[in-house]
């Protein structure tokens, strides 16, 4: 199992507020994790959220790890959505506590790698997607308000990135005392790609362009700086972060 992971602040924005995290080592039967995350918020509190969810679903789940002996698959399903509960809750009491900080939040995406299987994560728009023989499938789906208008009729897929509410969200971490987290399993095989990203990625760059891009580039390495220029060279509007996780079951050991 390798990853990578790239970000930048994009040509708009002054300041960065996605953060991301990859596991550096994998060890086959033991838990490997990715997350990727976008936050939201007046005077900067977009950035300590993004970074306070990375931080706390890390530290939640590398504790549970260590006292994973004899998990199932739905041990670390359920452990996944308690992490994300856990760092919803430490979100919204620090945006309580400090009035710059109202109203703070963010997406984040995880990837939960146990053997053959990648337990998924997911609130907010940042996203996953599976490579697999060349195909491309979205395996989240997007908490924001165009995405309701797609789901209900409203409006067609090809009209969502020039809506003007676009950007709107409509579930994340740390706006309230509740959240919603979306958890799955799939399975997954070697020489299979998982790619993950924030909106500012999303918006610039088609599924069509992602996967040309994707699969174009032998290194994934190469792969997301690509990514991010390209969507630089799209206009860069946002922030914009992706990760590259090759699958490589059972092999030795690799550094990001």
């Amino acid at each position: 199992m390798r990853s990578f992971g790239a970000t930048h602040v994009g040509l708009v924005r002054k300041i960065n507020e996605d953060s991301f995290y990859c596991q550096e080592k994998y060890e086959y039967s033991k838990p490997y994790i990715c997350m990727i995350a976008d936050g939201m918020g007046g005077h900067n509190a977009g950035e300590v959220a993004s970074t306070m969810a990375v931080t706390e679903v890390k530290g939640f789940l590398k504790k549970a790890i260590k006292n994973s002996v004899g998990y199932g698959i739905e041990d670390y399903e359920n452990l996944v959505r308690e992490a994300f509960l856990f760092a919803n809750k430490c979100i919204y009491n620090s945006s309580m506590k400090n009035k710059e900080r109202l109203g703070m939040g963010t997406t984040l995406t995880l990837a939960l790698i146990v053997e053959n299987n990648l337990i998924i994560g997911h609130v907010g728009d940042s996203r996953m997607y599976i490579i697999k023989n060349g195909c491309l499938s979205k395996v989240t789906e997007d908490h924001s308000y165009v995405a309701e208008l797609i789901k209900n009729g409203t409006i067609k897929p090809e009209e969502a990135n020039h809506h003007p509410q676009k950007n709107l969200i409509t579930r994340a971490l740390g706006t309230s005392r509740t959240i919603e987290v979306d958890v799955k399993k799939i399975a997954i095989e070697n020489g299979d790609f998982i790619l993950m990203c924030t909106d500012g990625l999303s918006n610039m760059l088609s599924d069509d362009e992602i996967l040309s891009t994707a699969t174009s580039e032998r290194e994934i390495q190469s792969v997301c700086h690509e990514l991010v220029d390209k969507a630089n060279l799209n206009g860069g509007l946002d922030n914009v972060t992706v990760i590259v996780i090759e699958v490589e079951l059972g092999g030795e050991d690799n550094d990001r």
